[in-house]
């Protein structure tokens, strides 16, 4: 979608609009025509090159220099009345009867031209007569540049038209692209909403709860919650992070819950090399520790370890959360019914990597539960070339 994004932003800002030809490009097309056109007849007659060549070759130019200002008339008459549209046959007919004067134009441009030419050679006159007469054969010809400038100018048309019409969906798909991109971000927010209040009420809850059994301890946990919400208010509200700030805070939650739970908890960190600045999502790991300290270490009565873990895999980045806890019995994901913090999780896992994650949870052959989420590895765009690589490299 970003790529899709950028070349449509290429295409709506940077992409050179097509025109009608000018004076001069007309000129050079006219003139090319005009010799293309004697060197046809030049070969025909079997002519050697002589003296006479040139004002033969000027007569014949005399033919076609007309069209120089005449087609760009014709192309503005094509585009007041277009052909391939809606209602062609009445501008087809409208186009017909315009021919006769554009025509005779022509024709009175040709006699005006070809009479300058010959008195600059020094070449006898040759006048029809009367003098506003058109010969036939002339008039023809006259015609068929007539219909083959409405031809080139109905193209050159629709070639703007097509193109024209190109940009106008790349401006639209941009402006799609813009919008999703905004009310995606505004659904993470939301989702984000969702998930710190219940991270908040729950750390709140088990404060008021020690405040009476042990004020001290509690205390104690006020400062640390109060260190974890500077963290992470001061966070730009992105909807990525790094791993290594993320497990940060995760950290900084499970100060406060080994505070509550004293000796009966316990935590380890294995992140594997080349995984700490690995971009995830904000909020992504405190979630999963909080479900696997209520819901997997609530019942046991030795001690709780939560596991925090990294790998690479392929392209992929693997996170896991796992617990010594009682476990849960095999069934996938969705047949769950999950709480605040995991569903706003999974939710926001489908809004920032549609297809190209996976969640999962499930009892370990020890004992406890793992939850496993798999990611696309991504890092900084700084970093992204060389980490890859080395990513690529360690596959191997």
């Amino acid at each position: 979608m970003r790529h899709l994004a950028l070349t449509s932003l290429r295409m709506a800002r940077g992409t050179r609009v097509f025109g009608y030809p000018g004076i001069s490009l007309l000129a050079l097309a006219w003139v090319f025509i005009g010799t293309l056109a004697y060197g046809r007849h030049h070969v025909r007659a079997n002519q050697t090159l002589d003296a006479a060549v040139l004002p033969e070759y000027v007569a014949y130019l005399t033919c076609f220099l007309p069209w120089i200002l005449l087609s760009a008339l014709v192309f503005r008459m094509e585009r007041r009345f277009p052909l391939g549209q809606a209602g062609w046959v009445r501008h087809l007919l409208l186009l017909a009867l315009l021919s006769v004067p554009v025509t005779y134009a022509a024709a009175v441009m040709m006699l005006a031209i070809g009479t300058a030419a010959r008195l600059a050679f020094g070449m006898p006159l040759d006048l029809p007569q009367p003098v506003w007469a058109i010969p036939v054969r002339e008039a023809l010809g006259h015609q068929s540049l007539y219909w083959a400038s409405v031809a080139g100018g109905w193209m050159m048309r629709a070639l703007l038209e097509a193109r024209e019409a190109e940009r106008r969906a790349a401006r639209l798909m941009l402006e799609k692209s813009q919008l999703e991109s905004s009310l995606h971000q505004a659904e993470l927010d939301v989702l984000r909403m969702r998930l710190d209040p219940h991270f908040l009420f729950n750390s709140l809850q088990n404060i008021s709860v020690l405040t009476l059994q042990d004020p001290q301890t509690g205390s104690r946990m006020l400062t640390k919650l109060g260190d974890l919400l500077r963290v992470s208010l001061r966070r730009d509200g992105a909807p990525e992070t790094t791993l290594q700030a993320e497990v940060a805070l995760t950290g900084a939650y499970l100060a406060i819950e080994q505070m509550r739970f004293g000796d009966r908890l316990s935590s380890l960190v294995d992140l594997a090399p080349g995984t700490e600045d690995a971009l995830v999502p904000s909020f992504l790991l405190q979630p999963l520790v909080e479900n696997a300290i209520r819901h997997g270490l609530q019942d046991i009565r030795g001690r709780g370890i939560i596991a925090i873990r990294s790998r690479i895999d392929g392209y992929s980045l693997v996170l896991t959360v796992a617990d010594n806890g009682t476990g849960l019995p095999p069934a996938p994901v969705e047949g769950r019914e999950v709480g605040i913090g995991l569903g706003a999780t999974c939710e926001r896992l489908a809004r920032l990597y549609p297809g190209e994650h996976t969640f999962s949870m499930h009892p370990l052959p020890e004992g406890g539960t793992e939850v496993r989420i798999t990611l696309p590895l991504r890092f900084e765009p700084a970093q992204e070339t060389p980490r890859r690589a080395h990513a690529a490299t360690a596959d191997r």
